[in-house]
Order: C-alpha cells, then sequence, then structure tokens
C-alpha cells in the first residue's frame, strides 16, 4: 500500500483539522464514527467524511486502522538535514548569488531566513519560482506550498506580497515578479528572445526591452508628433539620458511589463504596462507609442490586443485601462478595436503647452475579455 500512497496527498490530507483529529484519535487505536463524533465534539457526517478521505489515501485501512508503513513512506520523502547544505544552489543567479542561497537552502528546504533586507529579496527570489506567472492560487494552496519550502507559511506568503513578487485579491494570490531560467534565452526556431509576444499581425512582435535596444529606441522616439500627446516624461527632443532613464524602468520586471514594437525586425515603438498595488490590486495601467511614420496601418491595435491576452492570460490580473488625451483620436480608436470601452471622461485633466485637456478612461475586465475570446 505505501508504494501507491502520494506522500504530498497525505500532508495535504492532514491539513485539515478534522482530518488531522481523527488521524490523531487512529494512532491511539481503531475508530469509528459514533465514538468520534461525540468525543471530538463534530458532526457525523463531518467524521464519516473525513474517514473516509483518510481511507481513499491509504492512510486509514478498511477497518479504520493506522497503516503505520504508509506514514513511514511519508516521513522518508521529507527534507531531512542535507549534507548539501552551503552549496550553491542552481538556478537564474549570479555565482555570487548561487552561494549565498546556498547559506540559506538545504536542497528546497528554507533552514533560515536571512536577517539582512537584500539576502531576504534573493531567498523569496527563489521561492517565487514555485509559483507559475498567470497561475492563480486560493490562499490555502498557496500556504502548502510554502510549507514544503518553510515551516513560516504567513511571513513568507507576506515577505513575497510586500516585495511585488507575489499579489492578491478576493483570497486568491499569482505571482508579480521574480527571475525565470529563461528571460535571457533566444529562441533557436525563431531568433526571437525569450517572453517575445507575437500579435495577429505577422510582421508585428514585441520584445521586452534590452540595453542593446538604446540605439533604436532613440531614434524611433525623437519625433515631436509622438510627444505631443505624451506625458512629459516623454521629452522631445528625445535624448540618451531620458533613454537610459526609461530602460532602467523598462528592465527592471521580470518577466517583463514593457515591451518594443518591432515591425519586419525594425523597432519601431513602444507598449506596457504599469501594475497598480494596494486597493487598486488586480489592476494595470497599459499605454502605447509608435514612429508617426506607421500610424494608420493597423500595428497598435495589434499591439495592444496582444498585450491585453498576455496580461489576462499570464499574469493573472483582473482589470486593464488605458488614459487617453481627448484629441488622441488614433488612440482612442486603438482603445475600442482592442476592445476595451470608454468607461468615462475627466475633464481638463492634462496640460500641455499651456492647454487644458479631458482624459478619456478606456478600459477592459477580464470578464469583458473572456467574453469576447
Amino acid at each position: 500500500m505505501a508504494d501507491e500512497v502520494a506522500p504530498l496527498d497525505v500532508l495535504r490530507a492532514v491539513l485539515d483539522p478534522v482530518r488531522l483529529a481523527v488521524l490523531g484519535a487512529a494512532a491511539e487505536g481503531e475508530v469509528s464514527i459514533e465514538d468520534l463524533a461525540g468525543r471530538l465534539k463534530l458532526r457525523r457526517r463531518d467524521v464519516a467524511k473525513a474517514i473516509g478521505d483518510l481511507r481513499a489515501i491509504g492512510v486509514l485501512d478498511d477497518d479504520c486502522r493506522l497503516d503505520t508503513e504508509v506514514l513511514a513512506s511519508v516521513g522518508r520523502s521529507l527534507p531531512r538535514e542535507h549534507p548539501e547544505l552551503g552549496e550553491p544552489v542552481q538556478g537564474p543567479w549570479t555565482a555570487e548569488e548561487a552561494i549565498i542561497l546556498g547559506r540559506f537552502f538545504a536542497g528546497d528546504r528554507l533552514v533560515e531566513v536571512p536577517k539582512s533586507a537584500s539576502k531576504r529579496r534573493l531567498v523569496l527570489e527563489k521561492i517565487v519560482q514555485e509559483f507559475e506567472p498567470g497561475q492563480r492560487y486560493p490562499e490555502r494552496e498557496l500556504n502548502f506550498r510554502i510549507q514544503l519550502i518553510h515551516a513560516d507559511y504567513a511571513a513568507m506568503r507576506r515577505y513575497m506580497v510586500d516585495e511585488g513578487l507575489m499579489d492578491r485579491a478576493d483570497g486568491v494570490y499569482w505571482r508579480t515578479g521574480g527571475r525565470h531560467e529563461v528571460s535571457d534565452v533566444v529562441e533557436p526556431s525563431t531568433g526571437e528572445r525569450a517572453h517575445a509576444l507575437t500579435t495577429e499581425n505577422g510582421d508585428v512582435v514585441l520584445r521586452p526591452y534590452g540595453w542593446e535596444m538604446i540605439d533604436e529606441l532613440i531614434e524611433a522616439a525623437d519625433d515631436e508628433r509622438i510627444s505631443v500627446y505624451m506625458g512629459d516624461e516623454f521629452p522631445s527632443p528625445y535624448t540618451r539620458d531620458a533613454a537610459e532613464e526609461w530602460l532602467e524602468i523598462a528592465t527592471s520586471s521580470d518577466p517583463p511589463l514593457q515591451y518594443g514594437i518591432y515591425v519586419d525586425g525594425a523597432f519601431e515603438g513602444g507598449i506596457g504596462a504599469l501594475l497598480l498595488k494596494a486597493e487598486n490590486t488586480g489592476v494595470a495601467e497599459i499605454g502605447w507609442w509608435l514612429n508617426p511614420e506607421h500610424w494608420g496601418k493597423g500595428i497598435v491595435t495589434a499591439a495592444v490586443t496582444a498585450l491585453i491576452d498576455e496580461m489576462f492570460e499570464h499574469r493573472g490580473l483582473i482589470r486593464l485601462w488605458a488614459p487617453v488625451m481627448h484629441p488622441n483620436r488614433g488612440s482612442a480608436r486603438v482603445a475600442e478595436k482592442a476592445g476595451m470601452t470608454l468607461e468615462g471622461i475627466a475633464p481638463s485633466h492634462y496640460v500641455k503647452q499651456g492647454v487644458r485637456y479631458d482624459q478619456l478612461n478606456y478600459g477592459i475586465t477580464r470578464e469583458q475579455w473572456e467574453n469576447g475570446r
């Protein structure tokens, strides 16, 4: 029987207080529904279900006796004091980081939480790799997964949220940061950098920003027609200092949130998302710009549609919104064609060159996106 039992199933089972109480009683001898319901002050049906669940995974036999060999097999599978403590940890780390992680991890088990904020951040970066971007985890499942790494799952969960590696809403968590082992890999079949997003227009590809793009960025962005409808942080002329400042921001997220728009292999614009926090958790603001030589060709619509798909399908977001300056009818049409709706107007929200303009607020929810697919 023991060879047929998955240790994780047993560990999940005993996280339930009723099943754990039944298991504890079974360790003292044969159990019955009536006896346990009276002793534990529980409903008979709850006790019966707990016994059934424990039988299903093989912890209790058909006579409601504890199968000690099953528990022994589970015990043998649990982390112990590992001889590899202090050995460099494999993964997307520098040589120095791998050595630091080795001081705190024994195999997959975190044996000590660093007091240093920078080292703790590195430890959290490793833990968060256990969670897939875009997948949503109920708090109970998240706690269970963290507990396999470190007993104080509540503290680890809180640290990851505080560090921007996880986000949460309505008792559900999803990954919003952390490294990937493939971040800097180029796909051999396509020649594209990993994490590049394809679009419905085969000539348009969204590629994560990298410092090697700086000259292309300056050339594409240095057109005064672009800055007319952009915030003041997008200058004209577009300087190298501005490009460097932007790339510091654009390359800081993994998985990426900011992308260069490439048309036929040439850098022609930018698009990206800004994750909101606190009471706006699960929401992101999106924005875009394009070299005027390519305006009116459906390029931005394809890019925005691809970004929306990525944010909902793989990043676990609940709502996206896009502010558009009122005279910018081109961007308003892009938002509408990408499935966003005009949710409201903020009067006199912008000031550009001494003139005030309204802000058009476009938005789309996960439900609207799913219904429109």
